[in-house]
């Protein structure tokens, strides 16, 4: 019983070993790498530059309001709950269009790293799974990995990796976008950063870290995975049923919004200088989601739902269908 589900991996790692060399050269090209390296960074910042960015901040900004609300007796026991819509018209109105962008310098920085390390990963391991182990495991043993499956593996490492040089940045665009609301008006990236780094220390840029990388891990593994189980079921053929499978997988992917409400609850805590100098990494994931889902109770874990899954779809639009589109 226990040596059937041993033997695969112990086969693909031994095929690996000893297999053909020049075969996994021709999986893991270096011009290909560096295409997609180049092709990640341009794709991620022309996404955040184009509706990426004002969906981030549309989206902490619904977060960030609930904590308000729930940290300030008086706005709570207002009858008017804010819609997602009802924030949205009021950073518009209140702040202007263009502090939609608020955090574009970090935004634009992180997307040069975490884009080019993103692609350039994922389709490494898609190409690998896909070209390499899915035909060699049907050959020697009659099961090959379904694409949806190469998607799921393939997106969750592609967003672990991603996660490890998005921390600090996802940190300063929430702070900056606390900051902004509490202070009524624009702050900049700089700014944040040193008032983080005085108050908490290098360390503290890395608040929320667990949270960013189960966010990332998850988003991609679902992004990848759900379009590529979609895309065969999609009546429309060319761009069109790409972009419908692409819509329809980023929207599914929001499904960890849980994630997302515990990064931003425990990022703005920085900002807010809520963390005291003993625990400078704050609370737990785990406890920061069963705090809230105490608090709040299950609905408050999916607050921001609805910004969410538009970003999601923008994203997955940008960095999963149109490289296969250009591919």
């Amino acid at each position: 019983m226990l040596r059937r589900p041993i033997i695969l991996p112990l086969l693909l790692l031994c095929r690996i070993a000893t297999g053909n060399a020049s075969s996994l050269t021709a999986v893991f090209s270096p011009i290909s790498l560096v295409k997609n390296l180049a092709k990640g960074s341009f794709l991620k910042c022309a996404a955040d530059l184009t509706g990426g960015l004002p969906l981030e901040v549309w989206k902490s900004s619904v977060v960030l309001e609930s904590i308000e609300r729930r940290n300030n007796p008086k706005a709570s026991s207002s009858s008017h709950t804010p819609s997602s819509f009802d924030i949205l018209q009021t950073i518009v109105r209140e702040r202007g269009f263009l502090s939609l962008w608020s955090g574009l310098t970090a935004r634009m920085a992180e997307g040069l790293f975490s884009g080019s390390v993103l692609l350039a990963s994922k389709e490494s391991i898609h190409t690998f799974l896909s070209e390499y182990a899915s035909p060699m495991l049907s050959k020697n043993v009659g099961l090959g990995l379904p694409p949806s499956f190469v998607g799921f593996l393939s997106g969750a490492g592609g967003g672990a990796a991603q996660a490890l040089v998005m921390g600090p940045t996802s940190l300063v665009v929430t702070a900056v976008v606390a900051a902004s609301n509490r202070e009524n008006g624009d702050v900049s990236a700089l700014e944040v950063v040193q008032r983080i780094i005085k108050d908490n220390g290098v360390v503290g840029l890395y608040r929320g870290a667990p949270a960013v990388a189960m966010r990332q891990a998850t988003n991609w593994a679902s992004r990848q995975g759900f379009t590529e189980f979609v895309r065969p079921r999609i009546p429309i053929a060319g761009v069109g049923g790409e972009l419908i499978a692409g819509c329809i997988g980023g929207t599914l992917s929001a499904w960890n919004t849980p994630f997302e409400v515990a990064r931003i609850e425990s990022q703005s805590q920085v900002v807010d200088g809520s963390s005291d100098g003993k625990d400078k990494q704050g609370k737990s994931l785990v406890t920061t989601m069963c705090d809230i889902a105490n608090e709040r109770g299950i609905a408050g874990l999916y607050v921001g739902l609805i910004p969410r899954a538009c970003q999601a779809c923008y994203q997955t639009i940008f960095l999963v269908c149109v490289p296969r589109l250009l591919n």
